[in-house]
């Protein structure tokens, strides 16, 4: 009985020392590995890539790399015994190529939006983890950029292949919010094909008009080895009935059009007649005539108002409300009617961007309802006059600004059926308060809120028979 008390007694854990300290030399040993990197001592392997001739050290490549370690440890493969090894890389993967091996050894990199995503092929190619985690990374941080440094295109195109989920949302939101912006990078000339069909298909893009977007889309379409036959293929996604006659006319005269005249026939004899019936009669419009709006900001169009509080941030709550009244949106794109003339749901708009409040008239204190959401109400007005059951897409587009370009950097969009019984739309919580509070915040632009509501009628459906208009 002793000896086994005994031997619990040791197995028990001891008491911890009070003097026990941890030493932290991990810098210091980072340094030594620095100081080996692209050095023939020790060096027990030559890399060949491109025209450079790297040395480096197994034991380094294998700790940092599955597929290295995979490469030049095992004996099925032909590098695993060879003093010198050729890697094939992607030509653009060749200037970064020293600087991705550097981080093998010191774990750290410096990284551009013109070189970040050759870091990332190179990354996933080799499998080094925690370098593709900081790589996307910094593509979320980075997704605005000004038109000539901007890459959200390219990012965008190797995230849908590659898998990476958050990132190809998060630049497909940017891309079709500032869509100006993209058409005006380095990548644009060269988006393939698919994506700019992709695009094309969209509701969602921010954009001009239909006709601003067409004048960087010709200028796309001129780079294409098959103009012919692309044109072919995305003509039909170009909504030509949203241009105006004279835009048409212009088109007409470029030298695209001249070239490829019978592609463009079919679409423009529909715009053309559209626009030939809406001056007579709107009701003889068939819906094969009816094109979906785009976010366009085009008083043309009169689908957006502008929403601006400024100097948001020494703005007392009280009087932080953002007021739009009478907000007449045509049902149908008529510019070349009487504005007068044509058919309009009208609108009242609030918004809330410091928190939603009711305050009381005489003594203008917080009774009633109120909170620290930033709030959209969106009111259809005289619904009792006009018993229709209206659809509606509503889209905010909250505008920051960052590296002196301004962008579309926070985006809300519902769509709802206003009618006599739910005649408002209530959105709570549009962006939290707490980013327009930030030191430098990204979602101001110069100490002022700026942002442009959207509001595209979808469908009409009349009160007393059921009736699309």
């Amino acid at each position: 009985m002793d000896a086994k008390r005994a031997c619990s007694s040791s197995d028990a854990i001891s008491p911890k020392d009070p003097s026990e300290e941890m030493i932290d030399d991990g810098k210091h040993i980072v340094n030594s590995y620095k100081e080996l990197f692209d050095s023939e001592s020790f060096s027990d392997i030559v890399l060949v890539v491109g025209v450079n001739r790297y040395s480096v050290h197994k034991f380094v490549l294998i700790t940092a790399s599955e597929v290295f370690q995979a490469m030049l440890n095992e004996d099925r493969w032909h590098e695993a015994n060879q003093p010198e090894v050729t890697l094939t890389e992607d030509e653009e993967c060749l200037p970064v190529f020293k600087g991705f091996l550097r981080y093998l050894y010191c774990g750290s990199i410096t990284l551009t939006t013109a070189t970040v995503l050759p870091v990332l092929i190179l990354a996933d190619k080799y499998s080094i983890r925690t370098l593709c985690a900081s790589c996307v990374e910094y593509m979320l941080q980075h997704v605005v950029e000004s038109p000539d440094t901007n890459r959200a295109l390219s990012w965008y195109q190797y995230a849908k292949i590659t898998g990476y989920s958050q990132l190809q949302e998060e630049t497909f939101k940017f891309i079709l919010s500032n869509f100006h912006i993209v058409q005006n990078s380095p990548d644009w000339l060269m988006l393939n094909k698919i994506e700019v069909q992709e695009f094309l298909k969209s509701s969602d893009i921010v954009v001009e008009s239909e006709h601003h977007l067409w004048k960087k889309l010709a200028e796309w379409f001129t780079h294409q080895e098959d103009v012919a036959e692309v044109l072919k293929e995305l003509l039909p996604l170009v909504r030509f009935p949203l241009m105006t006659p004279k835009q048409l006319y212009d088109i007409e005269h470029s030298d695209l059009y001249k070239e490829n005249h019978q592609l463009f026939s079919e679409k423009f004899l529909q715009a053309y007649r559209r626009h030939s019936l809406l001056s007579e009669d709107v009701d003889k419009l068939s819906s094969t005539m009816v094109e979906p709006h785009r976010n366009y900001s085009s008083p043309d169009y009169g689908i957006s108002c502008p929403l601006t509080l400024k100097n948001y941030q020494v703005k007392a709550k009280i009087d932080s409300k953002i007021i739009e009244d009478n907000f007449k949106v045509p049902i149908q794109f008529n510019p070349s009617s009487n504005k007068t003339g044509q058919v309009k749901a009208t609108f009242h708009v609030e918004f809330f961007p410091k928190g939603y409040f009711q305050p009381h008239l005489l003594y203008q204190t917080y009774l009633g309802k109120h909170n620290e959401k930033t709030t959209l109400v969106v009111r259809r007005m005289n619904p009792i006059l006009t018993p229709e059951v209206v659809t509606v897409e509503v889209t905010l587009v909250i505008y920051g600004k960052k590296n002196q370009v301004q962008y579309a950097a926070h985006t809300v969009t519902k769509t709802f059926d206003f009618c006599q019984k739910t005649p408002k739309l209530e959105i709570e919580n549009v962006i939290s308060v707490e980013k327009f509070h930030e030191n430098n915040s990204s979602y101001l632009v110069n100490g002022s809120f700026q942002a442009t509501l959207f509001l595209k009628v979808l469908n009409v459906i009349e009160g007393k028979d059921g009736a699309k208009r």
